[in-house]
């Protein structure tokens, strides 16, 4: 079987029953092949934009980064998700202006640190733990500044706030969890910095699963 055949073939039987999960949900009727092209562009620009902060925010066992870090970090990966959402939301820049400022109001708290942050612990399931408790945290706060980016815009868009915080939880304590186990091994920090990517690949994708969601749903009419 040719692969156009085999990949017509799964879109087939694909698109009923994400034709049904849109109608529970309260989604537009979009193609399946729109969606996963907003999750697909949304995931790997957001990874990529991690990487890219490494340039500017230093990997390390710390609980805190300077104000400059924070919003240089946040800015990054504003941008490159502004660059998905402007298409699809009218004043979709605000989504940019709230990861800056998100960013920059949890590295006052002290708290910014953790997506470019090891804990100094060893134990797995201590750091596991831990990742849990920060990363919901962390993802509540983000969730609420980008929240009041598109609330105006979006329908029951405050489930955004507790999505965003599970999903941050998940991801850092198994991205932790990761970096961890190969430091154990390995005994090298980058182990660390691998196990962040790691984590920040998740939160790419579980958000990304999110966001479609959001853009989907019948929006608020916003003129001004």
């Amino acid at each position: 079987m040719a692969f156009s055949n085999f990949s017509d073939s799964v879109l087939d039987r694909m698109t009923p029953r994400w034709i049904e999960f849109s109608r529970r949900w309260g989604l537009k009727s979009v193609p399946l092949v729109a969606g996963a092209t907003v999750w697909l562009r949304w995931t790997g620009l957001t990874w990529l934009a991690f990487v890219g902060s490494l340039l500017f925010v230093e990997v390390g066992e710390r609980s805190d980064l300077s104000l400059m870090e924070g919003v240089l970090g946040g800015a990054l990966i504003g941008l490159a998700q502004w660059q998905i959402l402007r298409s699809h939301l009218s004043h979709a820049h605000r989504w940019l202006i709230a990861s800056v400022l998100g960013w920059g109001t949890l590295t006052l708290f002290h708290i910014g640190a953790l997506g470019w942050m090891a804990p100094g612990v060893e134990n797995l399931l201590f750091r596991s733990l831990l990742g849990l408790v920060y990363g919901a945290y962390v993802g509540a706060g983000l969730g609420v500044a980008q929240w009041l980016a598109v609330r105006k815009q979006v329908v029951q868009a405050w489930r955004w706030i507790p999505l965003n915080s599970g999903i941050w939880a998940v991801a850092i304590a198994f991205g932790w969890l990761v970096g961890g186990s190969l430091r154990a091994v390995s005994h090298l920090f980058i182990s660390e910095v691998f196990g962040l990517m790691v984590a920040w690949g998740a939160i790419a994708a579980l958000s990304g699963v999110g966001i479609v969601g959001l853009i989907y749903q019948e929006t608020y009419s916003e003129k001004s």
